[in-house]
C-alpha cells in the first residue's frame, strides 16, 4: 500500500490523505478545504493532486469544512463511491456544507464584479448548491464500534474520539500479500471533559497512526472550570462595566456549549438577568441539528 498526504501536512486545514491499495483500491481519509492560507488558498482548493473519479470510498472523521469541505467538487469531478460517516456527522456536514456554497456564491459574484471592470473571465464557484445535494446521495451511515468492510480485505471501525457530535477515529484494518496492517486515522481528538461529549475512546493498537497534532505539545488544565470562568466574565463586562459581553465562537461545536454553559449558569439562578443573542444563522441550524443527539452521545 502507498499512503500520500494531500493537505493538512505542515498546516491544518485540507485534511486529505490518500491510501492506494495494491488491488486497485482507493481509499480517501477526509476531504477537507484549506482555510485562511492567504493567496494560496484558492490554488490549493482547486486541485486535488489526485483523480476524483478513481477514488474508491472516502472514510470522514467529522463534519468540520477543514475536514469535508471539498466532497461537492470530489463529486463534481466524478467521484461516484460512498463517503461513509456517522450519522450526526452527515446532519452537521449537510449544513455546512450548504454555508459553505452560499459563501462561494457571494465571494465569487463580488470578485468577478471586479474581474468585470478590468475584462478578466470571471471565476466559478468551487461548487454549488445542488452539488452539495449530490453529495449527500453518497453518505454512507455507520454506527460507532460496529466494524464493516467497503471492500475486499479491508475492515473498518469507527470510534468515539470526543471532538464533535458524531465525530471518529477510523480504524481500519488492511490485508495484502496474507499481511495484516493497522492503521488508526482521526482528525481532532477531544479533552477529556467536555460539558457535550463523552470523553475520547480507546482505540485498538495500530502499526501506524494518521493524526492532526495542532495542540499535541500542550497540556490543557484539567482543572479549568469552564461555567465558573464564564460567569466571571460576564459579572466583570457586564455587571461591573456595564458593557456588553461578545464572544467570537466556531458555529459548530464552540457555540453549543457557551448555550449549554449559559443554560446551566440559569438553571442554578447564577445568570444575571442579561438579553442573551446568537446573532449566526448557521449556529442555530447547527444547534437545531446537534439538540437531536444527547449530551451522552
Amino acid at each position: 500500500m502507498n499512503l500520500s498526504f494531500h493537505g493538512a501536512a505542515r498546516t491544518v486545514t485540507g485534511s486529505k490523505h490518500l491510501l492506494s491499495l495494491k488491488n486497485g483500491v482507493k481509499i480517501l481519509l477526509d476531504c477537507g478545504m484549506f482555510q485562511g492560507l492567504g493567496a494560496d488558498t484558492d490554488s490549493l482548493n482547486s486541485d486535488f493532486g489526485f483523480d476524483a473519479a478513481s477514488i474508491s470510498f472516502v472514510l470522514l472523521s467529522h463534519a468540520h469544512i477543514d475536514h469535508s469541505g471539498l466532497l461537492p467538487k470530489l463529486v463534481k469531478e466524478g467521484f461516484e463511491g460512498k463517503i461513509y460517516c456517522t450519522q450526526a456527522t452527515a446532519e452537521l456536514a449537510e449544513i455546512l456544507l450548504h454555508d459553505s456554497a452560499e459563501i462561494q456564491t457571494y465571494e465569487t459574484e463580488y470578485v468577478n464584479k471586479k474581474r468585470a471592470d478590468h475584462n478578466l473571465e470571471p471565476y466559478e464557484p468551487l461548487y454549488s448548491h445542488e452539488d452539495v445535494m449530490n453529495a449527500v446521495k453518497q453518505f454512507g451511515i455507520v454506527d460507532y464500534n460496529k466494524p464493516f468492510k467497503p471492500a475486499t480485505d479491508v475492515s473498518v471501525t469507527y470510534i468515539n474520539n470526543g471532538h464533535l457530535i458524531g465525530s471518529a477515529a477510523i480504524s481500519i484494518s488492511v490485508t495484502e500479500d496474507e499481511k495484516e496492517t493497522n492503521i488508526l486515522f482521526s482528525g481532532d481528538v477531544g479533552r477529556t471533559r467536555s460539558p457535550l461529549l463523552q470523553p475520547p475512546s480507546e482505540t485498538p493498537q495500530a502499526d501506524y497512526i494518521i493524526i492532526e497534532s495542532t495542540y499535541g505539545d500542550k497540556h490543557h488544565d484539567v482543572s479549568f472550570n469552564h461555567i465558573d470562568n464564564m460567569l466571571e466574565w460576564i459579572k466583570r463586562t457586564c455587571i461591573k462595566k456595564e458593557g456588553k459581553l461578545i464572544i467570537a465562537a466556531f458555529s459548530v461545536g464552540r457555540t453549543q456549549e457557551i448555550l449549554y454553559i449559559l443554560n446551566q449558569l440559569e438553571l442554578e439562578n447564577k445568570l444575571p438577568d442579561l438579553n442573551v443573542y446568537v446573532d449566526s444563522p448557521l449556529s442555530l441550524k447547527a444547534t437545531e441539528a446537534i439538540k437531536r443527539y444527547p449530551p451522552a452521545f
